[in-house]
């Protein structure tokens, strides 16, 4: 007659019967993988015992483990399938694992572990926890540790901004705390879920501490370490002495110095500080800015090219005139054009973060580089100035057409030229420079004191 408490039992997927071999049992992961414990002699493997010739495999190797006397605190795990004579050993008391047991048998023996060694154990550990969770109740250890870690990240981040390198991002480390706060009310049960999330974040937490020599190095070390991760790497193509000046040229010639902007905002974009949804903050910032950008250029040149158009319907116009302002409203017709393909790539693509690596991994690997991509995306504002000068100097022909050159009226419209020319010239250079330091002498007050040196004299 059937146990009455067995039988009320809740069935779980594994209490199943006749899905596992004899002494063996089948446990279910979250995400639907099996993995299968022998109880008696704590061995764990993901391979099929189903199937005869992996159990006959599987228990031949169980035999020979079953002769250390293993602890019941620890397990065996084939990391490497039924064909692999190396195994993993965990210790459940500690959360370390290591394929060699006499560093892990006991709690004396971690204690002499290097620091070093107890990081990649402890990250073995986790990582196993990961995707075996199901069998056993995690550590409560783990969840405080894990808390602790994620708590230190989120101030990191509080602290050190966008310039934070943690694994975790803030609203990561936001919603991991809440889901770990939930989880460990319920500790001492069985929640394969919240394993294998603690598994998966302490994975990570030992991973990046690994890198970064945690607790083991002094603050100064330490703060220079962070200095050099702070200062972004320039991963780019090199570039030749004639490219760059070539390059110098262009971009401080034709095109005004507009591109050094995009090359900021390009940079800064593809600066990776080791979580991706930093990377895709960036990134949306940065493509968001090129829509607004772009979206004003169409909607200036489009006015500009309105009223190109309607100087040319002017019969009685000279000869500049007549050439100056289809120079200007080819020029704006340009600017629209690239604005407007510009602007449905940069929005089309505005989330998507595989599309984002291959698009900074394309410029910064072409054929100029990343210069080369910043005068590519300064065309819009660049050909809508040449539109700009195009239409101004036809507009100033076609006022002193049929005037005398000696008349007074041809020199007001110069002079009124004039001073609009200097107030703009004077505007543009002041707005252009004063988002960076200047110093407090004047350039002329340097040239003097130059000239008063010593060594010029």
């Amino acid at each position: 007659m059937p146990d009455l408490e067995d039988d009320d039992a809740y069935v779980t997927f594994s209490s199943l019967e006749n899905h596992a071999p004899e002494g063996w049992r089948m446990y279910t992961h979250p995400r639907g993988s099996i993995y299968f414990r022998n109880d008696r002699h704590k061995v764990i493997v993901d391979e099929d015992i189903r199937i005869p010739t992996h159990l006959s495999q599987v228990e031949s190797l169980c035999v020979n483990r079953t002769q250390q006397g293993l602890p019941d605190y620890m397990e065996i795990y084939m990391a490497y399938g039924v064909d692999a004579s190396m195994c993993l050993f965990m210790n459940h008391k500690q959360c370390v694992a290591s394929y060699d047991v006499a560093k892990v048998s006991a709690g004396s023996t971690v204690r002499r572990l290097p620091v070093d060694s107890l990081l990649r154990f402890r990250r073995l550990y986790w990582n196993f926890l990961t995707h075996h969770p199901s069998h056993r109740p995690c550590h409560e250890e783990g969840y405080r540790e894990a808390i602790d870690a994620l708590s230190a990240y989120y101030h990191d981040h509080l602290i050190d901004g966008s310039r934070s390198v943690g694994p975790f991002s803030k609203i990561e480390c936001e919603q991991l705390l809440e889901a770990l706060q939930r989880a460990r009310d319920v500790t001492g049960e069985i929640m394969p879920s919240a394993s294998s999330m603690l598994g998966w974040i302490l994975r990570d937490v030992y991973s990046f501490r690994t890198g970064q020599r945690y607790g083991q190095i002094t603050w100064t070390e330490m703060r220079t370490y962070r200095k050099a991760l702070y200062a972004a790497p320039d991963i780019s193509t090199p570039e030749s002495v004639i490219t760059k000046t070539f390059l110098q040229i262009i971009i401080h010639g034709p095109f005004f110095g507009i591109p050094q902007t995009y090359l900021a905002h390009i940079k800064k974009a593809s600066e990776f500080r080791g979580h991706v949804a930093g990377l895709r903050q960036s990134w949306e910032a940065y493509t968001r800015q090129l829509v607004q950008e772009y979206s004003d250029f169409i909607l200036i040149a489009t006015v500009l090219l309105s009223a190109t158009v309607g100087l040319l319907t002017v019969n009685d116009i000279d000869s500049i005139t007549r050439a100056a302002a289809p120079l200007s409203a080819f020029a704006s017709l340009g600017s629209i054009t690239i604005g407007v393909f510009f602007v449905w790539r940069h929005q089309r693509n505005n989330t998507e973060v595989p599309s984002s690596f291959a698009y900074l991994h394309n410029a910064r690997n072409s054929a100029f580089g990343l210069s080369g991509h910043a005068i590519l995306l300064s065309l819009p504002p660049v050909l809508l100035v040449w539109s700009i000068i195009a239409f101004a100097a036809a507009a100033l022909a076609y006022s002193l057409h049929g005037i005398s050159i000696n008349s007074a009226p041809a020199w007001v419209v110069l002079a009124i030229f004039i001073v609009v020319f200097v107030a703009v010239t004077v505007g543009l250079y002041t707005f252009w420079t004063i988002w960076r330091w200047q110093s407090q002498d004047t350039w002329w007050r340097g040239l003097m004191c130059w000239s008063r040196s010593p060594a010029n004299r």
